[in-house]
């Protein structure tokens, strides 16, 4: 009986190993499974994650096309007439304008700077309340200094410019009579 008993328990050892290798088989394709699961849940709430912040975006961009669209609907209109009327413009202008332009700045500026005076009493005039410097009487006092003395010196050169400019022109052109 020993033999048969040593038998039985050969087989059933046997038996129990072999299930044993399939159920731990079994058991390591399960885990493996489980952290798959896992990994495809995290990817499945990511790419949900990524979808809603670009429904967002879109959302944003939507409502900012919407503040933008009429008033770039109402420019372009304003824009293809303003610039039909510069082409009139330029078309209109005779083809020595540069010429002329360069001649008119040195007068332009002379005048501008004959203004200066007349600019200066008017800053020495404006209402104290509105300029940052009139806090204090002293900074307002040392501003309205400065402001005349740039007067006066721009005055004073622009005089020297103005006096000799009509002394050349004087010379080239006739005196007229009076009559």
């Amino acid at each position: 009986m020993s033999k048969q008993s040593d038998t039985e328990r050969d087989l059933v050892a046997e038996i129990i190993n072999l299930v044993a290798s399939q159920v731990s088989t079994g058991v390591r394709v399960a885990g493996e499974v489980r952290e798959r699961q896992d990994q495809a849940r995290r990817q499945l709430e990511t790419g949900f994650h990524t979808i809603k912040e670009a429904a967002d975006v879109t959302v944003r961009m939507v409502r900012l096309l919407d503040e933008i669209e009429q008033p770039l609907r109402d420019a372009i209109p304003v824009i293809s007439r303003a610039a039909s009327v510069l082409d009139g413009i330029l078309n209109a202008l005779p083809d020595d304008t540069a010429d002329q332009v360069a001649e008119i700045i040195p007068k332009v500026r002379a005048l501008v700077d004959g203004f200066a005076p007349l600019a200066a009493m008017g800053a020495a005039m404006a209402p104290r309340a509105a300029s940052p410097t009139a806090t204090k009487p002293e900074t307002a006092a040392k501003a309205t200094k400065k402001v005349a003395k740039t007067a006066k010196k721009t005055t004073s050169s622009t005089t020297k410019k103005v006096a000799k400019k009509p002394a050349k022109k004087a010379a080239n052109k006739p005196a007229k009579s009076r009559k």
